[in-house]
């Protein structure tokens, strides 16, 4: 890397409102960079992509306002992250998966850390460590938005509020286990369930984009169920029993362009999401019980 690179100048053009630093393997970062390449259009963000290797000097390329750095060894991606951020400008950095082991130093350079890969079950574990460093998220927090305020909608109800410490069972079909873990996790750290409240995933084919499939919550004389419609990008929730409904809601865009631009708006911690990844780490695989 040439010491030019690290210090290029943002591009002249609209104003620039963060940095955004992607890091993965190779083939994960190609779905990344066209996601972020309308917003970078808009001359919104500044886009770094590293890909992770074994080079202690990697490969690195300049494409107008997108600079590319590629094979860096996991030890030297904190260096390149800390010479490549600019300082007038939040960073958010991207985790999309690979090694673990520069995790706590990113943490430390970023105002904002979006957590993205296809089996969190490594880096989850890390992410309590990292909560008083930087903003963590995880982009399956973001594609359950709709589904948590669903459900958070009917709670308005009086007679599904008057059971909120009623609830026995939670039963929940997701292509996205782990999405359904972080989803339950939600529910159990925001209720304060006792450990009595059974909780059962169930793995079920994917039918849509959507993280979940179908979520029922269930007291003695009430229930309350979110579900995907069949053929549609809808997301139905109901109350069975006394005082009974259902509303549709559209389940919005679940682009990876649209759900990183909605992380590019957030700049508060989310305590809701800390507390509900704790809890999810807690809860077992599809079709056990806690």
């Amino acid at each position: 890397m040439s010491a030019n690179l690290f210090a290029a100048p943002p591009p002249a053009g609209p104003a620039l409102v963060a940095t955004v630093i992607v890091i993965g393997r190779p083939e994960r970062l190609d779905a990344a960079a066209e996601a972020l390449r309308g917003l970078a259009d808009a001359g919104s963000v500044r886009t770094i992509l590293i890909s992770e290797g074994t080079r202690a000097t990697p490969v690195s390329d300049v494409e107008g306002d997108v600079i590319f750095v590629s094979g860096l060894a996991p030890r030297y991606i904190n260096n390149a992250v800390a010479s490549l951020r600019l300082s007038s400008l939040p960073a958010l950095v991207w985790w999309r998966g690979g090694s673990t082991e520069a995790l706590g130093g990113l943490a430390n350079l970023a105002d904002r850390l979006v957590l993205d890969v296809e089996e969190p079950g490594e880096v989850w574990p890390h992410a309590p460590d990292l909560f008083d460093r930087a903003v963590v998220t995880d982009l399956r927090w973001t594609r359950l938005t709709r589904w948590r305020s669903g459900l958070a909608h009917l709670f308005d109800l009086p007679h599904v509020r008057a059971a909120t410490g009623h609830f026995e069972s939670l039963t929940i079909d997701a292509p996205d286990v782990p999405a359904a873990r972080l989803f339950a996790g939600w529910l159990r750290s925001t209720l304060r369930w006792p450990p009595a409240v059974t909780i059962s995933i169930r793995q079920v084919e994917r039918a849509s984009a959507a993280p979940l499939a179908a979520v029922r919550l269930a007291a003695s004389d009430v229930a309350v169920s979110l579900r995907m419609m069949a053929g549609r990008e809808c997301l139905e929730a109901g109350v069975d029993g006394a005082g009974g409904c259902a509303r549709v809601v559209p389940v919005g865009d679940g682009s990876l362009s649209s759900l990183i631009g909605e992380e590019l708006t957030v700049r508060t911690r989310d305590v809701a999401f800390e507390r509900a990844l704790v809890a999810a780490r807690e809860i077992q695989d599809p079709e056990t019980h806690t």
